[in-house]
């Protein structure tokens, strides 16, 4: 009995001690929770500049993150920034540069998956995406950069409706004239159960936010399947249309706020994932200042609100959910099959 007394009489001066200095004094795991709440980078890049024939991108004009970008590189930005797991996003329009990425990452927990490069609307698309697919880290692909333009053209929605069947989902970059907001609508529509994300706060652009912009966010909001990617804060901030040289951004909140505010209304807290953009961050920035506005940002909303973008949307995400085929589309498919081999008998 004494020792309990004696060990509450040290608590209560000891939480004494602590208010009166003005502290705040949490339970260990109630700190330790704090401290370490998980995030999920949902956009990297991993590339080799000086792969034989080198590479389409980054360009040696773009002095600060013109090298080879490698996952010890990245691992130890994570450590830093308590960053628990990440999604690599291919950023080079070769197949065989997806395989390099995986190969460089195998076994290796921190990766949760790929977002590959296959071109839809290329003549060997299915093939290509057959390939892929078998390693299963890869959940999707980003479209629609290099080459076909975005037409929603027969060819196009063929291969679209193969990534809906498959499960998988579609980045997509939707700026300048990049994608226009009209063309991701007709893509979400004709594609309903494809899961698309535009990246990077959908090109969100300037302090003051565009009406037009707004409209738009409004509009594509109506699509279920589109979810926003909370990523590369700088860009709003890049005064040039290329980013061949490095810009400053702000780095206050209050900066990027009413735009965040028209995503989070539109989307709403379920559909809107977090990602660095490393290394193009750089360019404008660090991750560790993207992650501490999203954080101050988020910390008002509430921490059910502030998990779900920061990395419970993006395990639910960026997995593969194959649409499962009705009784009747079965037995349509295996009355087909039946005619078929009767014929050839």
């Amino acid at each position: 009995m004494k020792m309990k007394m004696k060990t509450t009489r040290a608590s209560a001066i000891a939480v004494g001690l602590f208010t009166l200095l003005g502290l705040d004094l949490l339970a260990p795991d109630q700190a330790r929770a704090e401290k370490k709440r998980p995030i999920i980078d949902t956009h990297i890049h991993f590339y080799q500049v000086t792969a034989p024939g080198g590479i389409p991108w980054p360009s040696a004009k773009q002095k600060l993150i013109y090298r080879d970008v490698v996952p010890a590189e990245y691992k130890e930005v994570a450590k830093k920034n308590g960053i628990t797991g990440a999604v690599i996003v291919e950023a080079n329009p070769t197949v065989k540069e997806n395989f390099r990425v995986l190969d460089l990452v195998k076994g290796d927990p921190l990766f949760r998956g790929l977002v590959g490069n296959v071109e839809i609307g290329t003549p060997d698309f299915a093939a290509n995406l057959d390939k892929l697919t078998k390693d299963k880290r890869v959940v999707g692909i980003r479209g629609f950069l290099w080459a076909p333009t975005l037409t929603l053209d027969e060819k196009q929605l063929a291969d679209l409706k193969v990534l809906e069947a498959r499960g998988l989902t579609l980045d997509i970059i939707s700026r300048n004239t990049l994608n226009p907001k009209d063309k991701v609508d007709a893509l979400a529509k004709a594609v309903p159960n494809l899961r698309i994300i535009i990246d990077h706060l959908a090109g969100a652009k300037g302090a003051q936010v565009d009406p037009t912009w707004a409209e738009w966010m409004h509009k594509l909001a109506q699509n279920k399947n589109i979810y926003i990617k909370f990523s590369s804060f700088f860009d709003m901030f890049n005064p040039a249309a290329t980013e061949d040289e490095p810009w400053k951004a702000p780095t206050d909140l209050a900066s990027y706020k009413p735009h965040f505010d028209v995503l989070l209304k539109e989307f709403g807290a379920d559909r809107l994932l977090f990602g660095s953009n490393w290394p193009v961050v750089a360019l404008g920035g660090d991750v560790a200042t993207e992650i501490a506005i999203a954080e101050e940002y988020l910390k008002a909303q509430g921490d059910d609100v502030r998990d779900k973008v920061m990395y419970k949307n993006a395990e639910k995400f960026y997995q593969r959910h194959p649409i499962k085929e009705t009784a009747k589309e079965s037995a349509t498919k295996t009355a087909k099959k039946t005619a078929k081999e009767t014929a050839t008998k």
